[in-house]
């Protein structure tokens, strides 16, 4: 015996809770973005200006002018039955090493089929000035709301729309949160927010 003391043990390692990458897909998302290419661009013709796969789900791709008809298209079609929107949302591509100014934003929707249980995302791009697209109220009931909430936080213009204007902003404000160009810190609002009791 070297008369020295044995070396302390080591704490065992903490496992940490596997991120929301780690996590495989489930075979019930998986089966739901696994949707026919070739139906879907029989059926929806040159009004799709491509169909790719990324991050396992199939995407269209339109332009502002065709969506209203790809949307309708989706929803009514026998084969596709599309019927619930699910979401829209933008993307600002200000930040993106091939930016484009006329393609500055992109107007996503996520639609689902009950009926087939597939789901598919449809994106338009819309330019840096004056950015637009047509209203999907005609095809979706629930998507005047949601396109509130995109012209809020975006100010993109849904033209068509039944009641645009901001749904989680005051009406006076200026900005749009969501722009890449929009600092972090915000613009001071907090100290300059109109109180309520002097709108009264």
């Amino acid at each position: 015996m070297s008369g020295q003391p044995a070396p302390a043990a080591k704490p065992p390692e903490k496992k940490l809770p596997p991120t929301h990458d780690a996590h495989q897909p489930s075979r019930r998302v998986l089966e739901e973005n696994a949707v026919d290419h070739e139906l879907i661009r029989s059926r929806l013709g040159d009004r799709v200006l491509g169909i790719e796969t990324a991050f396992k789900q199939t995407v269209l791709k339109a332009a502002p002018e065709h969506v209203v008809d790809v949307l309708r298209c989706l929803r009514d079609d026998p084969a596709l039955k599309f019927e619930m929107l699910t979401d829209i949302t933008a993307v600002d591509n200000m930040r993106r090493e091939d930016f484009e100014p006329a393609r500055r934003f992109t107007v996503v929707y996520v639609v689902y089929s009950v009926a087939h249980k597939k789901r598919v995302r449809v994106e338009v791009s819309v330019p840096e000035q004056d950015p637009r697209v047509p209203s999907a109220a005609p095809v979706f009931k629930g998507a005047p709301w949601i396109e509130r909430e995109v012209f809020d936080m975006f100010g993109i213009i849904f033209d068509g729309h039944p009641d645009l204007r901001r749904v989680l902003l005051p009406d006076y404000y200026e900005h749009f949160p969501l722009r890449k160009d929009y600092p972090l810190t915000g613009r001071g609002e907090r100290d300059n927010f109109v109180r309520a009791e002097e709108l009264e």
